[in-house]
């Protein structure tokens, strides 16, 4: 009777587990405390040490932690890298520069993901402290794009699904990016010498075209900072971030008023490359937003790869 029973339970649970499979996704949890970012929290703990600031460090080495966990807000970890440069500041002195080094190195540790390969939410607003402008987490060096279950070819160094590598955005066989045509280092194609966005040749050593003088990427002279063919002192022609954009995202422009560089109603001091940067990453955010809202006609590649030609392109202005 006994021996009928256990059987009886056995083949009921082999029944349910070949009709109802389970499936566990891969987590990408754990980054709160690799080596890298338990040092930045003792750090901050360190520094404070003989101040009358233990105990806020000590409450702000907390918060860092939780800010880099799957659920915590998207600006959470800018947010705590803001805090531990004012931190500093209260405590002034020869450990300013520290402070900031930390918030620095903080402020780009990858964040915790539901699943492996996913890429976390970018912050949209700007920082606080401009030291830390233009800067955003590292992303999971697992995600590979289009195909998550495989990663690039160990042998070749290439993507499959693009023929570069990701960590470089080369194709190692030509030295460039068979998506845009360009090597990402000089901005031309090796074959040509030609910039395939303009059509133009460029100089890598100098950013200049030999005929024209100017860079064909941003429409100025190097030596004089002007567009010879228009005079202007802005960057001119264009980013093919802009004119072909992953899944119709578009960046938002920049405006231009009173002296300053606007984007998405952020001012940036009059400083157009923190500008640009931040127009190019709040459309990667997007792109990444999309993407993880089940849009499968685009890649985290697709979206990396963007960022990397639109911060190599001129900034777009409204």
């Amino acid at each position: 009777m006994k021996l009928s029973l256990v059987l009886s339970v056995f083949l009921s649970f082999a029944i349910v587990s070949q009709a109802a499979p389970m499936h566990f996704d891969k987590r990408r949890f754990g980054q709160e405390h690799t080596p890298e970012a338990d040092a930045t929290f003792q750090e901050v703990k360190d520094l404070a040490q003989g101040t009358d600031k233990e105990a806020q460090a000590g409450n702000l080495s907390g918060a860092m932690v939780r800010a880099l966990l799957a659920k915590a807000p998207a600006c959470d970890q800018q947010d705590r890298a803001d805090e531990v440069i004012d931190l500093g500041r209260q405590i002034g002195g020869a450990k300013l520069q520290q402070f900031i080094d930390v918030a620095k190195k903080y402020r780009q540790l990858e964040r915790n993901t539901p699943n492996a390969g996913q890429p976390s939410e970018l912050c949209n607003k700007p920082p606080k402290n401009k030291e830390l402008d233009g800067l955003t987490q590292a992303q999971d060096p697992t995600g590979t794009g289009k195909n998550p279950d495989t990663g690039n070819n160990p042998d070749t160094g290439k993507n499959p699904d693009t023929g570069n590598n990701p960590d470089t955005g080369k194709n190692p066989d030509t030295g460039n990016n068979p998506d845009t045509g360009k090597n990402p280092d000089t901005g031309n194609n090796p074959d040509t010498g030609k910039n395939p966005d303009t059509g133009k040749k460029c100089n890598p050593d100098t950013g200049k075209n030999p005929d024209t003088g100017n860079n064909p990427d941003t429409g100025k002279n190097p030596d004089t900072g002007n567009d010879p063919n228009t005079g202007d002192t802005g960057n001119a022609g264009d980013n093919v971030a802009e004119t072909n954009p992953v899944g119709g995202v578009k960046m938002p422009k920049i405006v231009k008023q009173n002296g300053d560089f606007i984007v998405n109603g952020n001012g940036f001091n009059g400083n157009l490359d923190a500008a640009h940067n931040r127009q190019c990453d709040v459309q990667k955010n997007q792109c990444f937003n999309k993407f993880n809202g089940g849009d499968k006609s685009i890649s985290t590649q697709d979206c990396e790869t963007q960022h990397t030609d639109c911060i190599n392109g001129p900034p777009v202005f409204a």
